[in-house]
């Protein structure tokens, strides 16, 4: 159409629904669409305009910003067809959100959903997952008679099931009269998601019709939760195998810290995607294969396999393991040109690196980027602000954390407990951990403790801090009790400075640092006879120091 020119003189509505009929791509629906604009006034085209918004959603493809607008563009559109095909487009592009908001604006309208809609809305619920708009949905779906319709009633279960509420979806799938082999697998996929395995091999077992995205369900569930012999018992005999399949066997194997079998079945795909390659990384990344992390990398960028933000994290740790600063580098680098998405874990992990690297100018650059920041964020910036001595910083930064609404854990407070120990900021501590157990009731681990004796050990306040130590009972941790003896050094305490070291002689009794460190404290207090003693139990016991090694690549 597009080779032709339009008639300079006035068509026929019919000669317009000619020209609509025979549009077919973007650039010749656009030209249908000035045309009639101005041919016609408002009150007639607006007719054309449904027929048009039609044949746009058949042909626009990921540009549906302009289908959006000239649906815009009619009055009271009643059109039920319409508005569905809006929302199952805006699903099928990923719009989720988009489509929802699109649905409730339906409902205020007052048009009557089809069962096209209740399936395509509560599919989008299903993959955001919206779990409160979900349930309004079926509301409305058992109010309009629809609860009876098979594809409604597959789309509610799938809902409920991919947002976790099982026993939800388990009503619905014993209710159904027909099951197809989609709620089969929905149900099945349901229950591995909450990890209820049994439940789903029994499922398995009576389904009658199998597919792949079943036995996928079962290898995958079996795979994440450490199962990797069940995993691999479906994964064998998948007839199929597929991405998603190959996915959860290496991550599993990797979580399990098997990477020999992770590499197997790496090795076993003809032609790995990029996810594949991605689970690779992330797995020598995090078992300790720091180098051969970054080989796999390098081999992607080589062999233009795309990088993904999975991918590109692993390679991060592997970098900040290694201390490669060349590599961090070029690492950074390749973000900024954009060779994946920065998600928000994509810059953690970058901050992380920064940090760890010394550059502390960088890594608060890309924590001011963030347009969008969480608990890691914050709990990875305040412990680098920590860790370089920037105690005051750490402190402003966990108030403003607090400020915008965002809940600390664990790891935040290691990281701001530690600031006020380094720092000698023993109220702010003593609040902080207050904070910390008695408001938040976050439980406390040894590491809190460890800060909060180091801290009052290092005021002098040994007594509360050895207080603190039985009243939480960290008899067994020996980083608490070695906090205590370094202050019982510094301060001379050889009492509490023996009850410490008799703790720590039977958590680590190979450790020749506190025998000496209690030795000392005799020696600073003249108790020669005590010192002699114990330098001849180092020295009988033939104790040896472990030497000392730098993490950062020379």
């Amino acid at each position: 159409m597009s080779q032709r020119p339009f008639p300079t003189k006035r068509n026929t509505f019919s000669t317009i629904s000619h020209y609509l009929q025979f549009s077919k791509t973007i650039s010749q629906l656009k030209q249908t669409h000035s045309f009639f604009l101005k041919t016609l006034p408002k009150p007639q085209y607006h007719p054309f305009l449904t027929q048009f918004l039609t044949q746009l959603l058949r042909a626009c493809g990921d540009n549906l910003g302009y289908a959006r607008h000239v649906f815009d563009q009619i009055p009271n559109c009643k059109n039920q067809f319409l508005w569905t095909s809006l929302i199952r487009s805006l699903v099928f592009q990923g719009h989720f959100i988009q489509s929802i908001l699109l649905y409730s604006r339906m409902q205020r309208k007052g048009i009557f959903p089809s069962g096209f809609t209740f399936s395509s809305v509560l599919n989008a619920c299903a993959r955001v997952p919206a779990m409160f708009e979900g349930q309004q949905v079926h509301a409305s779906v058992e109010k309009s008679g629809f609860l009876r319709n098979n594809v409604v009633q597959t789309a509610l279960l799938d809902m409920y099931a991919k947002c976790g509420f099982v026993l939800d979806a388990q009503r619905l799938f014993n209710a159904m009269e027909e099951k197809d082999v989609v709620a089969w697998t929905a149900m099945i996929c349901g229950y591995a998601k909450v990890g209820l395995m049994h439940e789903a091999w029994c499922l398995f077992d009576a389904m009658e019709e199998r597919n792949v995205v079943s036995w996928t369900a079962m290898v995958a569930g079996y795979a994440n939760y450490g199962d990797m012999g069940a995993a691999k018992e479906f994964y064998d005999r998948m007839v199929e195998k597929n991405s998603v399949a190959w996915l959860a066997m290496i991550a599993g194997y990797g979580k399990c810290g098997n990477v020999s079998e992770a590499r197997r079945v790496f090795d076993e795909i003809v032609k790995p995607d990029a996810s594949c390659w991605a689970a690779m990384v992330a797995c020598y990344a995090q078992n300790g294969y720091a180098k051969v992390a970054i080989e796999m990398y390098v081999a992607m960028r080589d062999q233009s396999v795309r990088i993904t933000d999975v991918a590109i994290v692993g390679a991060l740790s592997a970098c900040t393991q290694l201390g490669d600063v060349k590599m961090a580098e070029a690492l950074a680098k390749n973000i900024e040109e954009g060779c994946c998405d920065r998600a928000l874990f994509v810059s953690n992990a970058l901050i992380h690196m920064h940090a760890k690297f010394g550059c502390m100018e960088q890594a608060w650059r890309e924590f001011s980027r963030m347009k969008e920041r969480d608990v890691v964020s914050y709990s990875t910036m305040i412990t680098a602000l920590s860790d370089h001595g920037e105690f005051q910083e750490a402190l402003v930064l966990f108030s403003k954390m607090q400020k915008e609404g965002i809940k600390p854990n664990q790891v935040t407070f290691i990281g701001v407990l530690n600031a006020c120990s380094h720092g000698g900021l023993v109220e702010d501590g003593c609040k902080l951990f207050e904070l910390m157990t008695q408001i938040l009731k976050i439980v406390p681990l040894s590491e809190h403790f460890t800060c909060m004796v180091d801290l009052l050990g290092r005021a002098g306040h040994l007594e509360k801090a050895y207080n603190l130590i039985i009243e939480y009972g960290g008899a067994s941790d020996a980083g608490i009790w070695g906090a205590l003896l370094g202050a019982c050094r510094v301060y001379g305490n050889a009492a509490l400075g023996e009850i410490a070291a008799s703790h720590l002689f039977e958590i680590e009794p190979e450790n020749v640092g506190n025998y000496v460190l209690l030795a000392n404290i005799y020696a600073s207090l003249n108790k020669w006879e005590d010192a002699e003693r114990l330098r001849k139990m180092i020295s009988v016991k033939e104790k040896r120091k472990s030497p000392g090694r730098s993490w950062v690549a020379s």
